[in-house]
């Protein structure tokens, strides 16, 4: 789980804070102008910008509109492989904002993030279990294997959950993995099974990896992708969180009005195919309102999960955590 970002020293830290903060051309301009400001949002993705309901608000400008209401005069975007390594942007001072899955997201408030959970883009994510073609056929045949997933993500923590549930988490390896490994660690062989996040899971089935188990199976270890500002921006900016939840809801109704075209867009800015953005992306999954009872539920079992793993020490409340919308 994400650690390495409290281990740093202060030569790495402010190294790691220039060599991030670098990707934000003029952010440090705008900030000394106080007035024209530059808003740094992270997201975990494979493209250049970021989809779901803040994805389509940017690219409507739905989002721009709101908060140049609040003096930021542009929003960068810069996508990241996985949690742990936005959270040591943020760790860093280099992001703002944040988009990304629950488990790193609630690793780093338990941590000591100085950060505020500010709303839900999408609620119940699913994971799938692939194997090799010829490969492992349930479960229970794990034992004794090896599953690829990638660490501190919302995948990691279903692969961990699933593995109790089965009695298998002292006979199975769990083997960090990056998504985009996956596919060749499957066609070669070296692991019996992958966890797949969104996109990926129904882009690797339709290649013929057979799928063994999905998250959909297991409600309470199912994903979310939560929305996160540092504390810093949210004094400085102290209306941003309402701005955030009326620029979404002015999205997902455009989207709910044509879906077609917002999932068009979602595979474009993806890369991945339209079959595999719909087959992931449900409509369903994209809140209209800020703080969800799924989503917040999945909160609880997320932290709950971590907690009862020792994968962190320190429980938070999480109306402590989450701030006012209204």
């Amino acid at each position: 789980m994400p650690t390495a970002e409290h281990r740093h020293s202060p030569a790495r830290r402010r190294l790691l804070q220039g060599a991030l903060a670098s990707a934000f051309i003029g952010a440090p301009l705008a900030r000394a102008q106080g007035t024209d400001k530059v808003l740094r949002l992270g997201f975990i993705g494979p493209g250049k910008k970021p989809a779901a309901a803040t994805g389509w608000a940017l690219q409507q400008g739905q989002l721009q509109r709101e908060l140049a209401a609040l003096g930021f005069r542009e929003i960068a975007t810069r996508n990241f492989p996985n949690g742990p390594d936005l959270n040591e942007a943020f760790v860093a001072g280099a992001l703002d904002v944040g988009i990304y899955g629950d488990t790193p997201a609630v690793v780093a408030r338990s941590k000591g993030l100085d950060s505020q959970l500010i709303g839900f883009d999408a609620v119940g994510m699913n994971v799938w279990l692939l194997t090799p073609r010829g490969g492992v056929r349930s479960v229970k045949e794990l034992e004794g294997q090896a599953i690829g997933v990638a660490r501190g993500s919302y995948m990691h923590r279903y692969v961990l959950g699933l593995l109790k549930e089965n009695g298998l988490q002292r006979s199975v390896k769990v083997i960090h993995m990056f998504p985009r490994d996956g596919e060749a660690a499957l066609d070669q062989g070296s692991i019996a099974a992958f966890a797949a996040q969104i996109d990926v899971g129904p882009l690797l089935a339709s290649r013929g990896y057979p799928v063994i188990d999905e998250a959909s199976a297991h409600p309470t270890l199912l994903g979310t992708s939560v929305i996160v500002a540092s504390k810093k921006i949210l004094a400085a900016a102290p209306a941003l969180p309402a701005a955030w939840t009326r620029a979404r809801e002015a999205a997902l109704r455009e989207i709910h009005q044509d879906s077609e075209r917002y999932y068009a867009f979602h595979s474009e800015v993806s890369g991945f195919p339209l079959a595999a953005v719909k087959a992931s992306h449900p409509l369903g999954q994209f809140p209209r309102e800020a703080f969800p009872a799924q989503g917040l539920a999945l909160l609880e079992e997320v932290k709950k999960f971590l907690l009862g793993e020792k994968l962190v020490s320190q429980d938070f409340a999480l109306d402590q955590w989450k701030v006012s919308t209204a």
